[in-house]
Parts: C-alpha cells; sequence; structure tokens
C-alpha cells in the first residue's frame, strides 16, 4: 500500500469516526430534547393538578381525584390509598383504592412503626414494590406490595412525618416505571398531602363553627329563660295589681246592686283592669313566642315600641322617663324579629337597673349610610372605662348584687353579629 492509499485509509476512518460521533450526540440531544420536553409536560400537568387540589377542600372528593389523576398519568389499572387518620393510633388505614377486588383488601391497615413505613420515611422517595418485598416488608406489608406486580409505592410525608402510602400497579404497557415517573408521582405525592392537611383542618375549622355557633345558640337560650324568669316575676307583679282592684270593685258592685249607676261605674273599672291584664299577658306571650330561623322585613321602630310597651309599667315605677327619637322615615332591614327584641329588652334592662333612683332613657334610630343606627343612652353612672373592653364577654358583670348573669350583652353581641351588624359601647 502507497503513501497515498494509507493516507485516505486514515481519512475515511477518520471521517467515520467523526460520522459515528456525530450520531452519537445527535441521538444524545435528541433523548435530551425528549427529556426535556417531558419535564416540560410533567411541570405543566403538575400547576394543573397542584391547582384543582387546592382548589378542593372536601376530603372524600380529593382522595378520589388523587388515585383517579395518578391512575390516568401513569397508565396503570389499579391502586390504593393508606393514610393517617388518627395519630394515636399508629397505623395507616385503607382510605381509597381502585382496580381491586374487595376479597384483596383483607389487610386494611400498615403500621407507622413497621418495616416498611419507617424505611419509607427514611429514604423519602417512592420505590418499586419488587425492591421493598425483598427486605423492607413484614409479612402483613409483602400481602399488600404482591398485590401491586410491577409496582411503585410512593411515601405521603409532611412536616418530617409518614402522613401516608400510595400503591400503584405495574403499567398497562408493561413498560418498567423511569426515574421521570418516579419523581412526577413524588412532586404529585407532595402537593397532594399538602392538600389534604389542608381539607382536614377546613373539616376541623368548620366543626368548631358548628360547635361555636351552637354553643352560641345555647347561650342567646339561656338567656332567654332567664330573661322569661325575670320578666315573669315582674309581669306577675303587674299583674297582681289590677287583681287586687278588681276585687275590690267587685265587692263593691256587691254593695251596690240597688244603684245601676254604681254598679255600672264599678263594671267599667272592672272591664278595664282585665283589660290592662289581656294587654300585659299578650305582650308577654308575643315576645316570648320561638325564634322562628327565617329572617323577615323587620320594622326596628316597631319592635322597639314593642318591647318599650312591655316594660312600660316598670320603667314608670322607677321613675324613668322615655324619649324616642326616630327618624322619619327608616328602611326595614332583614332580620328576626324575636331576637331583635331580645337584644332591646336586654339593654333596655341594663340601663334601668344603672339608674335605681330614676332618670332619663333615651332611643334613636336613624339611618346613616345606608344603614339603620339604633342608640339607647341613658343617664346612669355610664360604664367605667376598664370595663369598656370586656362588658361583651360571657359571664363578665359589673352589677353588685348577683342579679347579673353576665350573659346579657355577649348574647346581644352574638345575635347582632349574625345580623351582620355591629354592636358597641
Amino acid at each position: 500500500m502507497t503513501q497515498s492509499d494509507k493516507a485516505k485509509d486514515r481519512s475515511q476512518r477518520a471521517v467515520e469516526m467523526l460520522g459515528s460521533a456525530i450520531d452519537l450526540k445527535i441521538t444524545e440531544l435528541t433523548e435530551s430534547n425528549r427529556q426535556l420536553k417531558r419535564k416540560i409536560f410533567d411541570l405543566y400537568t403538575i400547576f394543573e393538578i397542584s391547582r384543582n387540589f387546592n382548589a378542593v377542600l372536601d376530603y372524600d372528593v380529593l382522595v378520589d381525584t388523587f388515585l383517579l389523576t395518578s391512575l390516568g398519568q401513569m397508565g396503570v389499572s389499579s391502586a390504593a390509598l393508606y393514610l393517617l387518620d388518627v395519630p394515636e393510633a399508629g397505623t395507616l388505614t385503607l382510605a381509597e383504592s381502585k382496580g381491586i377486588a374487595h376479597e384483596e383488601q383483607a389487610t386494611r391497615t400498615i403500621r407507622i412503626d413497621g418495616v416498611l413505613a419507617l424505611f419509607l420515611l427514611t429514604e423519602a422517595r417512592p420505590f418499586t414494590t419488587a425492591d421493598l418485598a425483598g427486605r423492607f416488608a413484614d409479612q402483613p406489608e409483602r400481602v399488600i406490595l404482591d398485590m401491586f406486580p410491577g409496582g411503585l409505592v410512593i411515601p405521603l410525608i409532611f412536616s418530617a412525618q409518614l402522613k401516608g402510602l400510595v400503591f400503584l400497579g405495574g403499567k398497562v404497557s408493561g413498560i418498567p416505571f423511569a426515574l421521570d415517573d418516579m419523581d412526577f408521582l413524588s412532586t404529585v405525592a407532595n402537593q397532594f398531602v399538602v392538600a389534604v392537611e389542608n381539607a382536614r383542618l377546613f373539616q376541623s375549622e368548620k366543626r368548631a363553627l358548628l360547635e361555636l355557633k351552637e354553643a352560641q345558640r345555647q347561650l342567646v337560650l339561656s338567656e332567654r329563660l332567664a330573661a322569661i324568669g325575670e320578666l315573669s316575676a315582674k309581669i306577675a307583679h303587674e299583674v297582681n295589681n289590677p287583681l287586687s282592684i278588681i276585687s275590690n270593685y267587685l265587692h263593691l258592685c256587691e254593695r251596690s246592686l240597688n244603684d245601676p249607676e254604681a254598679s255600672h261605674r264599678h263594671l267599667e273599672v272592672v272591664r278595664q283592669e282585665l283589660s290592662r291584664i289581656a294587654r300585659i299577658v299578650r305582650q308577654l306571650l308575643d315576645f316570648h313566642r320561638p325564634p322562628k330561623a327565617e329572617r323577615v322585613e323587620v320594622q326596628t321602630t316597631e319592635v322597639m315600641n314593642s318591647v318599650l310597651s312591655l316594660v312600660e309599667y316598670q320603667l314608670e315605677k322607677k321613675r324613668i322617663a322615655v324619649s324616642r327619637r326616630y327618624d322619619g322615615s327608616i328602611p326595614a332591614v332583614i332580620g328576626s324579629p324575636e331576637q331583635l327584641k331580645q337584644v332591646f329588652l336586654n339593654l333596655i334592662i341594663n340601663a334601668r337597673d344603672f339608674m335605681p333612683e330614676g332618670g332619663g332613657l333615651t332611643i334613636e334610630i336613624e339611618t346613616t349610610d345606608n344603614n339603620v343606627r339604633i342608640a339607647v343612652s341613658d343617664t346612669g353612672p355610664g360604664i367605667a372605662e376598664e370595663h369598656l373592653p370586656r362588658i361583651f364577654e360571657p359571664f363578665f358583670t359589673t352589677k353588685e348584687d348577683g342579679s347579673g348573669t353576665g350573659l346579657g350583652l355577649a348574647v346581644c353581641f352574638g345575635i347582632i353579629s349574625e345580623h351582620g351588624g355591629r354592636i358597641e359601647a
């Protein structure tokens, strides 16, 4: 072979080597491009999934959505989700499963201090069921792993605590799970466990709110019963006065049977006193009829006048003069007449109790900035400045004679708040 032929041969080999290197680089770039596209697609998918998770606060819907998403994205036909419902119990409980026969669900719990749970908490990443079944699972856990051949187990970790495990079966296509699949599932699992904690917190807050409303309802009922007791005693006294007058005039009627004119005058007094008793009883029954849940249009001036009429005799007896200052045109409000009566009565009784020697009570009702403003003021000593921050606290009272329960203003605050209003001193 001549020198020229040797040179050509070297050049040809160099070209072939360069071509092979270019082909390899193209293959690498193609694979990198594929992986990049997969990453972009996964990120977009994760963003959409995360947005959906964050929009769901119903625990059951969230669990179902997560499993269906995992099945669809990974192309698998079976999945199971174990969650830590009660931390004190120390077990993960089967929350939901897809594609598994009921007879295969014998193992419904996994101990969080077991080999499998502790290993996955430590590693904090997905593992294939085959890798785990060999060394990192007890016999009950292997039973579960065997239900998902060729599958994955993804730990759900929140605040360094194991909150659950996700079991996925092998892909329907038979293709093994890639690292990209595991990264994708890890990210989705992290989003899911945060959403689960948020849903549980929401449910807990919802239950607490319902319990608070029930406690408030009981508080309103207790105060209402207390008000009934106090008013009943006072109403009994008010009814006793006209009854005494009726009794006396009936005796006079017996003595004046031969004098029709005198008898007529005496019977007229009896009729007036009976009307007075009927009015008192009617007002009491009207005030204390069971409260209705529905809200209706209410004229606050009419409700206030009804309450003032109910306590009119008491205020007169205490030498308390009432001044009503109502705007000419007060719009109706949406509310419960019975509950508003209770608020007005509590405020008026408070004012009465702090004017034992008599005084003045002023009721103002006006419209300001499309709102109805109701002001109750009196000529009593007022509220000490150091007590103002606490006057709406339940059981806080400044009445020294022990007559106050400390519930009146707390109930008023609750009722007005429920009506979307504001009460202040």
